[in-house]
């Protein structure tokens, strides 16, 4: 297993600024031809939130020094939208190492065309090696029922 302070500062930081990138230029398309008063208010506020959700993660993770890289050990669950509105999702990591451990772990809630709808980072506590713990990751904001959730990273420590 690669140590995430293995990878390169470089590496990570282009990982996370080209699916900004992605992001950003997804928006644009989806909006070309739109001044800034133009383009709708809850468009231009869904791709800051989601800017920031993506920033956010990317610190969590940048700052972090001592974890193995885990992304394979987690999985999340189906996605259920609760009473508020937000989508949430049951993580299970699994702790293949040899003493308790935490996970870090960076849920992406994706809408069916595979853009990033919302981006939310949780920790999952004191693991017993050869055991699973459990987290919910819940949206920053309402999400409907269509999206789906997937793990990009999670550093097991």
């Amino acid at each position: 297993m690669t140590r995430w302070n293995e990878i390169p500062l470089r590496r990570r930081r282009v990982g996370a600024v080209a699916g900004a990138a992605t992001l950003v230029a997804a928006l644009a398309w989806g909006t070309a031809g739109c001044s800034d008063d133009d383009q709708p208010k809850d468009l231009r506020d869904a791709a800051s939130s989601v800017q920031s959700a993506l920033d956010r993660a990317g610190d969590e993770f940048n700052d972090f020094r001592n974890g193995v890289d885990a992304a394979g050990d987690v999985k999340p669950g189906p996605v259920r939208i609760d009473s508020d509105g937000r989508a949430t999702t049951e993580v299970t990591a699994t702790n293949t190492g040899d003493s308790s451990a935490d996970f870090l772990v960076q849920v992406e809630f994706r809408k069916p065309n595979n853009d990033i709808a919302d981006t939310v980072v949780l920790n999952i506590k004191n693991v017993e090696p050869g055991k699973t713990g459990t987290g919910t990751a819940r949206s920053n904001f309402d999400l409907n029922d269509n999206v789906t959730a997937s793990v990009p990273r999670a550093l097991r420590h």
